[in-house]
Protein backbone atom coordinates (compact mmCIF):
# COMPACT_ATOMS: atom_id res chain seq x y z
CA UNK A 1 0.00 0.00 0.00
CA UNK A 2 1.35 3.19 -0.64
CA UNK A 3 1.04 5.98 1.57
CA UNK A 4 -0.70 8.03 1.79
CA UNK A 5 -3.37 5.36 0.58
CA UNK A 6 -4.74 6.43 -3.12
CA UNK A 7 -9.11 5.76 -2.55
CA UNK A 8 -10.98 5.58 -5.76
CA UNK A 9 -14.17 7.42 -4.99
CA UNK A 10 -17.01 6.79 -8.03
CA UNK A 11 -20.40 7.65 -7.81
CA UNK A 12 -22.49 9.86 -10.00
CA UNK A 13 -23.71 12.60 -7.70
CA UNK A 14 -20.99 15.63 -7.85
CA UNK A 15 -22.03 17.08 -4.51
CA UNK A 16 -21.62 13.65 -2.73
CA UNK A 17 -18.08 12.98 -4.51
CA UNK A 18 -17.13 16.58 -3.31
CA UNK A 19 -18.00 16.07 0.31
CA UNK A 20 -16.40 12.62 0.53
CA UNK A 21 -13.37 13.65 -1.32
CA UNK A 22 -12.76 16.93 1.14
CA UNK A 23 -13.36 14.74 3.54
CA UNK A 24 -11.36 12.01 2.73
CA UNK A 25 -8.09 14.20 1.83
CA UNK A 26 -8.78 15.98 5.24
CA UNK A 27 -7.97 12.78 6.93
CA UNK A 28 -4.33 12.39 4.99
CA UNK A 29 -6.05 9.98 1.70
CA UNK A 30 -5.32 10.52 -1.87
CA UNK A 31 -8.18 11.18 -3.77
CA UNK A 32 -9.23 10.33 -7.45
CA UNK A 33 -12.47 10.44 -8.93
CA UNK A 34 -14.72 8.57 -10.95
CA UNK A 35 -18.68 9.21 -12.41
CA UNK A 36 -19.75 6.17 -13.91
CA UNK A 37 -19.12 2.73 -14.26
CA UNK A 38 -16.94 2.99 -17.19
CA UNK A 39 -14.39 5.88 -15.45
CA UNK A 40 -14.34 3.57 -12.73
CA UNK A 41 -13.26 0.23 -14.44
CA UNK A 42 -10.83 2.98 -16.53
CA UNK A 43 -9.89 4.51 -13.38
CA UNK A 44 -8.94 1.43 -11.34
CA UNK A 45 -6.87 0.40 -13.82
CA UNK A 46 -4.82 3.17 -14.40
CA UNK A 47 -4.25 3.78 -10.89
CA UNK A 48 -4.43 1.19 -9.26
CA UNK A 49 -5.71 2.71 -5.97
CA UNK A 50 -5.69 0.97 -2.64
CA UNK A 51 -9.26 1.05 -1.88
CA UNK A 52 -12.52 1.79 -4.57
CA UNK A 53 -15.75 3.37 -2.71
CA UNK A 54 -18.09 2.45 -5.10
CA UNK A 55 -21.67 3.72 -5.22
CA UNK A 56 -24.31 1.01 -6.23
CA UNK A 57 -26.58 3.63 -8.10
CA UNK A 58 -24.83 5.11 -10.76
CA UNK A 59 -27.27 6.32 -13.16
CA UNK A 60 -27.01 3.86 -15.98
CA UNK A 61 -25.47 0.25 -15.59
CA UNK A 62 -24.66 -0.06 -11.85
CA UNK A 63 -22.03 0.02 -9.33
CA UNK A 64 -22.32 -3.97 -9.15
CA UNK A 65 -21.76 -4.63 -12.44
CA UNK A 66 -18.30 -1.98 -11.91
CA UNK A 67 -17.20 -3.87 -9.15
CA UNK A 68 -17.68 -7.24 -10.98
CA UNK A 69 -15.96 -6.21 -13.75
CA UNK A 70 -13.01 -4.73 -11.84
CA UNK A 71 -12.66 -8.32 -9.95
CA UNK A 72 -12.78 -9.76 -13.26
CA UNK A 73 -9.97 -8.29 -15.08
CA UNK A 74 -6.18 -10.34 -13.99
CA UNK A 75 -5.05 -6.78 -13.57
CA UNK A 76 -7.49 -5.12 -11.01
CA UNK A 77 -8.60 -8.27 -9.37
CA UNK A 78 -7.07 -7.74 -6.29
CA UNK A 79 -8.10 -3.83 -5.70
CA UNK A 80 -10.30 -3.72 -2.56
CA UNK A 81 -13.73 -2.60 -3.24
CA UNK A 82 -16.21 -1.38 -0.69
CA UNK A 83 -19.99 -0.47 -1.05
CA UNK A 84 -20.70 3.05 -0.48
CA UNK A 85 -24.43 3.73 -0.75
CA UNK A 86 -27.75 4.39 1.21
CA UNK A 87 -29.54 2.03 -0.47
CA UNK A 88 -32.12 0.07 2.45
CA UNK A 89 -31.94 -2.47 -0.85
CA UNK A 90 -29.49 -2.51 -2.55
CA UNK A 91 -30.28 -5.98 -4.54
CA UNK A 92 -33.87 -6.49 -5.02
CA UNK A 93 -34.92 -10.03 -4.24
CA UNK A 94 -32.33 -10.69 -2.58
CA UNK A 95 -33.29 -10.11 1.47
CA UNK A 96 -30.45 -10.45 3.11
CA UNK A 97 -27.76 -8.95 5.40
CA UNK A 98 -25.58 -5.93 2.72
CA UNK A 99 -22.54 -6.77 4.08
CA UNK A 100 -22.99 -10.29 3.50
CA UNK A 101 -24.09 -10.00 0.08
CA UNK A 102 -21.41 -7.34 -0.66
CA UNK A 103 -18.63 -9.83 0.86
CA UNK A 104 -19.88 -12.90 -0.80
CA UNK A 105 -19.39 -11.28 -4.14
CA UNK A 106 -15.77 -10.54 -3.32
CA UNK A 107 -16.44 -6.76 -2.42
CA UNK A 108 -14.06 -5.63 1.37
CA UNK A 109 -17.66 -4.39 3.38
CA UNK A 110 -20.92 -2.20 2.30
CA UNK A 111 -21.07 1.05 3.99
CA UNK A 112 -23.76 3.48 4.37
CA UNK A 113 -23.28 6.83 2.53
CA UNK A 114 -25.44 8.70 5.73
CA UNK A 115 -23.29 7.62 8.31
CA UNK A 116 -21.07 10.10 10.09
CA UNK A 117 -18.25 11.13 8.03
CA UNK A 118 -15.59 10.07 10.81
CA UNK A 119 -17.15 7.11 11.44
CA UNK A 120 -16.64 6.46 7.66
CA UNK A 121 -13.25 7.43 7.77
CA UNK A 122 -12.49 5.11 10.49
CA UNK A 123 -14.08 2.19 8.77
CA UNK A 124 -12.31 3.11 5.79
CA UNK A 125 -8.88 2.58 7.65
CA UNK A 126 -9.98 -0.76 9.05
CA UNK A 127 -10.56 -1.63 5.67
CA UNK A 128 -7.27 -1.08 4.29
CA UNK A 129 -5.55 -2.45 7.39
CA UNK A 130 -7.00 -6.14 6.50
Amino acid sequence: MREPPLILAVDDEESFLEIISTKLKSAGFQVALAHNESEAIRESARLMPDLILMDIHLGGPSGTDAALAIKQNSKTKDLKIAFLSNLQEPWPGINSDKVGVAKTIGMEDFLDKTEDLNVLVEKIKGILRR
